[in-house]
């Protein structure tokens, strides 16, 4: 090579070598922001820092909370001090009528619990219900549990499902009953339990993974241990009809923190629920012990709830949760993957979501590759704000 083609090659460089920008991942959080910027891969240390880059969710600028915050008393409407003190007057379960569990529900979760059916039997209890047959099919096909092919039987979804996951489906069928299935019922105080629900389900399934725990053992715990939420939404939706006006959402949201734990056991005890769950539901607010048996779970539980305040499922909040108690007490600061996961995670929770279906009022409607992005938590954060003037 001569010095004149020498030169030319380091002033123009070869197009097949030049460099590739990094594709930019998406960020549906609350308050979302661009993830990654487009960068060339072959930019030196001191260009990149130069790159303005955005916070990531998880770390937004000017907050420094790493503790999960209790919500602060709100000055209650007149309708919502009554409440409360129906509320508390019921702590003890005394005259309190607990949802019940459908037929085929009991049934099967019974069959699981004495551990001696197969799972053809549960198949056939399943069969009874064509609505639980129809959800147990789908949530085979989600993208929780899809395999290579579709799955269109319900012996095949069974199958595919096995005896933890079908319990969640069940219960999950359960839940969504015992909100939207009664007659008078507050669609958008029920979506925002219900959503909560199935958000902290996900998140703790995702948290469950990275600690290499059993991921549907955990999926059930994110799921049920705000269930004493349910009780709290029947009050109110006997006072709204009643009294013919709506409760805002910070007045709700206040009840339930208020009240839910209570209500959590006995619902769990009604239900039969495992000790562990019935243990959750319970306490789950209060910072572990280093000797308590259910340590992680309860930190799990934790994390998801702070977790789900910040992507707009849940009263909104923000921490800096690298920094956080809990997630140092997980072991996750320093495990290699977990910021990858915490990137991901808004995006997965949303289609998970749509996995479970739309709801009363719901503006999620399809599933797939054709689903609405971004909807559910704008939509839920639209129902606070309206609800809250």
């Amino acid at each position: 090579m001569g010095l004149i083609d020498w030169l030319y090659g380091l002033l123009i460089p070869d197009e097949a070598n030049a460099a590739k920008p990094i594709p930019a991942q998406r960020n549906t959080a609350s308050g979302g922001s661009v993830a990654v910027l487009d960068v060339p891969r072959d930019q030196g240390p001191d260009d990149a820092e130069a790159t303005p880059v955005e916070p990531m969710w998880w770390a937004p600028d000017g907050v420094e909370l790493t503790e999960a915050l209790e919500p602060t008393r709100p000055d209650l409407a007149t309708e919502a001090r009554a409440i409360e003190n129906t509320l508390v007057s019921h702590f003890d379960g005394h005259d309190l009528s607990m949802p019940p569990l459908p037929s085929v529900t009991e049934r099967v979760l019974r069959r699981i619990r004495d551990g001696k059916s197969s799972l053809a039997q549960v198949a056939d209890d399943i069969a009874d219900d064509q609505v639980i047959a129809a959800e147990v099919i789908r949530m085979s096909n989600s993208v929780l549990y899809r395999g290579l092919n579709k799955t269109t039987s319900l012996q095949a979804a069974v199958t595919r499902l096995g005896a933890k996951a079908i319990r969640t489906t069940m219960l999950n069928q359960s839940m969504r009953a015992a909100m939207f299935s009664k007659k008078g019922s507050d669609n958008e105080l029920s979506a925002l339990i219900w959503y909560q629900s199935l958000a902290g389900s996900c998140v703790v399934r995702g948290l469950a993974k990275q600690l290499k725990m059993d991921e549907d053992e955990a999926s059930l715990v994110g799921l049920m241990h705000d269930i004493g939420s349910v009780i709290v939404l029947r009050f109110v939706e006997e006072h709204e009809k009643a009294s013919q006006t709506l409760l805002d959402v910070p007045n709700f949201d206040y009840l339930c923190f208020e009240a839910h734990q209570e209500f959590g056991e006995l619902v769990a005890e009604a239900w039969k629920l495992p000790d562990n769950l019935k243990a959750l539901a319970s306490s789950h607010h209060l910072y572990p012990t280093e000797d308590d048996p259910l340590r992680r779970e309860r930190l799990m539980v934790i994390l998801s709830d702070m977790i789900c305040a910040m992507l707009g499922y849940a009263p909104p909040a923000s921490y800096q949760l690298m920094e956080s108690r809990v997630v140092a007490d997980l072991g996750l600061k320093n495990q290699p993957g977990f910021e990858t996961f915490l990137t991901n995670l808004p995006d997965e929770v949303e289609d998970a979501l749509l996995s479970f279906g739309a709801v009363p009022g719901s503006p999620v409607v399809e599933e797939g590759d054709n689903a609405p992005s971004g909807v559910l938590p704008g939509w839920l954060r639209q129902i606070r704000a309206v609800r809250a003037q």
